[in-house]
């Protein structure tokens, strides 16, 4: 896969020679809507992902390759998962720092635009939102890092860990800036239903096969790839209505970022499947879905918890419900497994529009180093779908 830079002003542009060439299409990095995706977009949904099969089951067996995602390789290269290396590749090229984004307007908007009951939603998610990526930060460190051997896998993943201290550490500041008190980093253990989400987060292990890839799912597909984009729904619907565009162009990033962590771990996991097919029995994929479905039913008890004020402008805490189970069905499919929910229609197409949009051009033109996006090109999702499925 080659990735080219272009100059596109106000913004950067990644435009790959591959998937992307000559195409014009736009479904949201959030979305994953089909209709409008390109044939080579689609190929994996089409022909790879069968639920009653193990993923990826068209490639060369394992057995013919004599190595394996837990065996080190001596020499850097050749790399066996070249993907991941791209992988890595990509995230070191769309690389930025909390610093970057303006947040002198969002302090203004905290203490004169918005309402009482938008404090209240803003306060609650981020009351586990700095905790939740500690702990996605973690399963990379303390799990991935013991399992996996390869050079180029292990270079994703240190890549991937990286990035997420990087989105610790941009929500920190933004609460540091606004004037939330050191307090409310620990506040998230007081409420039920964020304790909930934390203790299921330390229910996972790496103690055989099975848990190992039951922990990529749990935490690569239903953490980094629907809990936490529950959050980044709510947060986008400020800057929505030109409300904390800061925080709004943190979170645009960080969904960029967490899109190709979600996108390649689920890659790992049908990689290690498709070496360890003794897995993958009917049992196995049930329980996948159970934890597919514990995730939702926190996360709806975490909306709740956070609308406790009631709806806000542009949303309601039922239209987040309907769109995690959009996001559910999605990231089901990815796995290998059939849809759980039925939820066909994004019922939030207002964020394809958000995560497209052109950042302020005075931003990017005081920037020392060069930012990336794919807003002319086709959104995150598919540019790394293509990428890390082709």
């Amino acid at each position: 896969m080659t990735w080219v830079v272009r100059r596109c002003a106000p913004a950067m542009v990644f435009s790959r020679t591959k998937v992307l060439k000559n195409t014009n299409f736009h479904v949201s990095v959030l979305s994953g809507s089909d209709e409008t995706r390109p044939q080579e977009e689609r190929v994996f949904e089409e022909s790879k992902v069968m639920s009653n099969t193990t993923p990826n089951a068209g490639e060369t067996p394992a057995t013919e390759q004599h190595y394996d995602l837990m065996t080190a390789n001596p020499v850097y290269k050749p790399f066996r998962y070249p993907w991941a290396y791209d992988a890595w590749l990509t995230q070191q090229r769309v690389h930025w720092l909390p610093e970057e984004v303006p947040l002198a307007d969002d302090v203004k908007d905290w203490h004169r635009t918005l309402t009482e009951a938008e404090q209240h939603l803003v306060t609650q998610i981020f009351r586990f939102f700095t905790q939740a990526d500690v702990e996605v930060n973690s399963a990379y460190m303390k799990y991935y890092s013991q399992v996996f051997k390869p050079t180029e896998v292990l270079m994703m993943l240190s890549s991937f860990s990286n990035i997420e201290t990087i989105h610790i550490a941009a929500y920190s500041h933004l609460l540091d800036t606004i004037g939330m008190p050191e307090t409310e980093y620990s506040a998230f253990l007081k409420y039920k239903e964020m304790k909930d989400k934390y203790d299921f987060m330390q229910s996972f292990n790496i103690d055989n096969k099975r848990e190992i890839a039951k922990t990529m799912a749990a935490f690569g597909a239903f953490m980094e790839g629907l809990q936490l984009f529950a959050s980044f729904a709510i947060l986008l619907n400020f800057p929505r209505f030109n409300k904390l565009k800061g925080m709004g162009q943190i979170v645009s990033w960080s969904v960029r970022d967490e899109t190709l962590h979600c996108l390649s771990m689920i890659r790992l996991f049908r990689t290690f499947i498709r070496e360890n097919p003794e897995l993958w029995t009917e049992d196995f994929r049930e329980e996948l879905k159970e934890i597919c479905r514990t995730t939702v039913e926190h996360e709806d008890a975490f909306i709740d918890l956070a609308f406790e004020m009631g709806p806000v402008e542009g949303m309601s805490s039922e239209d987040v419900k309907r769109y995690i189970r959009f996001i559910a069905d999605r990231r089901l499919t990815q796995l290998g497994l059939d849809p759980v929910y039925g939820e066909e229609e994004n019922p939030l197409p207002w964020i394809d529009d958000m995560l497209n949009a052109v950042e302020h051009a005075n931003f990017f033109e005081n920037r020392s180093t060069e930012y990336s996006r794919a807003s002319t090109s086709g959104t995150w999702e598919e540019a790394f779908e293509g990428s890390v499925f082709e």
